[in-house]
């Protein structure tokens, strides 16, 4: 069982607790402060972590022909903040602060956005595919724990729809399992365990709530820190509701 304070975004946001283990699923908000525990499903499944403890979630109904607002892949950008997305990472070990990734890269095999080149770290994300970084690692990448964040600054306040995609690309067989998150200004409003095998992974689709300039992260975890064969899918999109 291990046992995680994430703030992402910067120290102004609400903590979230999370304990997580192979036992089972459980979800217990607190009412003052919208703290949860999770637990992962055993070995046996993948599955959702559907635990929604933030503040503004609203699970109502949906528009039948929502408005796009943004889109991770048709915007990615070569750009930071261009089509109000940026690309970075935290590291959780440290203060959970955003760190724009610092390079990109244009035209070869893996064009996108580098945590730093030179083979240092697996840190990544391109169009649809995130990598994070561990320490337990390959390659001879730095054994530090990086979890890979796409960021849309929303300008909208009120429910939005999230949709996307979630699922492994590499499956060597190396890989125990990545996760998935989304905060929206630092709290955790939906999680998601892949195992290492699963690339056809899941299509979420949630409405939350978001406030104009907040900063909504889509996070990629190595899972208990081993990055190996972690690349992973992990698109978004966000809707409007009439």
């Amino acid at each position: 069982m291990r046992v995680l304070l994430l703030v992402v975004g910067g120290v102004a946001c609400a903590p979230v607790d999370v304990t997580i283990d192979q036992t089972g699923l459980l979800v217990e908000p607190s009412e003052e402060r919208g703290e949860g525990f999770v637990e992962l499903p055993d070995e046996e499944q993948s599955g959702p972590l559907p635990f929604e403890v933030g503040p503004g979630i609203n699970l109502g109904g949906q528009a039948a022909d929502p408005t796009l607002l943004a889109d991770s892949v048709a915007e990615f950008s070569k750009e930071q903040g261009e089509n109000g997305w940026s690309y970075g990472y935290i590291e959780p070990a440290l203060a959970n602060t955003f760190v724009p990734m610092s390079a990109y890269v244009e035209g070869g095999a893996d064009p996108g956005w580098y945590a730093q080149l030179g083979g240092v770290f697996w840190t990544m994300a391109d169009a649809d595919t995130m990598h994070p970084n561990g320490t337990v690692t390959t390659g001879g990448r730095h054994a530090v724990e990086q979890w890979a964040v796409r960021r849309w600054e929303s300008e909208v306040s009120g429910d939005v729809r999230m949709t996307g995609q979630f699922a492994k690309l590499s499956v060597d067989g190396t890989s125990n399992g990545v996760a998935a998150y989304i905060f929206i200004d630092g709290v955790m409003s939906w999680a998601w365990y892949l195992e290492g095998w699963d690339d056809t992974g899941i299509a979420f689709d949630k409405v939350l709530r978001v406030g104009e300039g907040s900063q909504v992260d889509f996070v990629l975890d190595p899972w208990e820190g081993d990055d190996r064969s972690d690349r992973s899918v992990f698109t978004a999109q966000v809707w409007a509701i009439d």
